[in-house]
């Protein structure tokens, strides 16, 4: 039985996978936000007879502190990570330029910082593991360039989720070869894995105009595959991981890593300057340029 975290496991790609996992007679700990969802969850992995290998872990993993936090709760309730997934992603589009209480912006908090928090602080459960991987869901293939003047977008002329969506993933594809260099000397294999167009609530809800989320709910009805069949070849990963330490992977296809990671050799810039905006937030000094909670449009 294999031990498998999930963050953003209690909606969406996160929740079915923890679902197929139990399913698999695999022991699940997800981590979420809302406390709701997670007992949701508790009562499905009960249909399932599965409770006991099932833990709801609440947290904000916006924060870097909860992201430290939880790491210690889980330290203290397994003595291995076998599987670690990152999925956890807020889709909601926005013009507006929100940080966290900590300073850092939101999306840049939750899709990049928590999964570089996570993945440094599992380490040692994750090297416990005869066969230890880490699948970060981001978007491998997308094009452009990474904002080392500006990683958080906060000087940026317009910004828009998206727009920080794209570039958080810039960032996960260099967080993937940062870890798979550092990580050398052990068998932790990272995956950055893109699932394409997946028809869940999040991203066929992301806009608040109603004509836009109907077009947006038809688009995907067209070229969006169902949950249940989106997670497939996530599946297949955990049971047959790549041999190499850095992969990525669009579905079943295997992408060009050099494509997909142009810029391999700038991954300790990019370590050098999250630890630093990470030491920031947890000494308390704001590292954005917003007070707090409070947002800008920009």
């Amino acid at each position: 039985m294999r031990t498998i975290v999930i963050t953003g496991g209690t909606d969406g790609l996160g929740r079915q996978l923890a679902l197929r996992s139990l399913l698999n007679g695999e022991r699940v700990l997800v981590i979420g936000r809302s406390t709701k969802k997670g007992e949701d969850l508790r009562n499905e992995a009960i249909k399932l007879d599965a409770e006991e290998r099932f833990s709801f872990l609440s947290a904000d993993l916006s924060l870097v502190s909860e992201n430290i936090r939880i790491a210690e709760e889980v330290s203290q309730r397994v003595s291995r990570i076998d599987v670690l997934i990152f999925s956890a992603q807020s889709q909601k589009f926005s013009k507006v330029y929100l940080e966290t209480k900590e300073g850092i912006e939101a999306h840049f908090a939750l899709y990049y910082m928590s999964r570089f928090v996570l993945g440094l602080k599992f380490r040692n459960l994750l090297i416990k593991s005869a066969a230890p991987l880490i699948i970060n869901i981001c978007a491998p293939g997308v094009k452009g360039d990474i904002h080392w003047d500006d990683l958080q977008l906060t000087t940026q002329k317009t910004f828009n989720t998206i727009k920080a969506i794209m570039h958080g993933s810039r960032l996960n594809n260099l967080l993937g070869a940062a870890f798979a260099h550092n990580e050398g000397d052990t068998n932790i294999k990272y995956v950055l894995y893109n699932p394409g167009a997946v028809q869940t609530k999040g991203a066929t809800e992301a806009f608040d105009h109603r004509f836009v989320q109907r077009m947006v709910k038809f688009m995907y009805g067209i070229i969006g595959q169902p949950v249940e069949k989106a997670v497939e070849p996530i599946l297949h990963l955990i049971d047959q991981p790549p041999e190499e330490s850095l992969t990525a992977y669009k579905q079943y296809r295997k992408l060009n890593r050099a494509k997909v990671i142009a810029d391999m050799d700038q991954s300790g810039k990019l370590v050098h300057m999250t630890l630093d905006i990470m030491n920031r937030a947890q000494n308390g000094i704001f590292v954005g340029s917003t007070d707090q909670t409070h947002g800008k449009d920009v």
